[in-house]
């Protein structure tokens, strides 16, 4: 699974290369980054508790 997490991770990289100074668009990359990792721990979770 690791590989995913780095794929998404790497997304959102791209995201910041974007020339926005937009604040709101800041906020909804963070958002979306919090939200990937707490995707991920739980996907871990499921896949070990089996």
């Amino acid at each position: 699974m690791p590989e995913i997490s780095v794929f998404f991770f790497d997304l959102t990289q791209i995201f910041k290369l974007f020339p926005k100074t937009n604040r709101e668009f800041k906020q909804k990359i963070k958002d979306y980054e919090q939200q990937l990792e707490q995707d991920m721990a739980q996907n871990r979770m499921k896949l070990f508790a089996q």
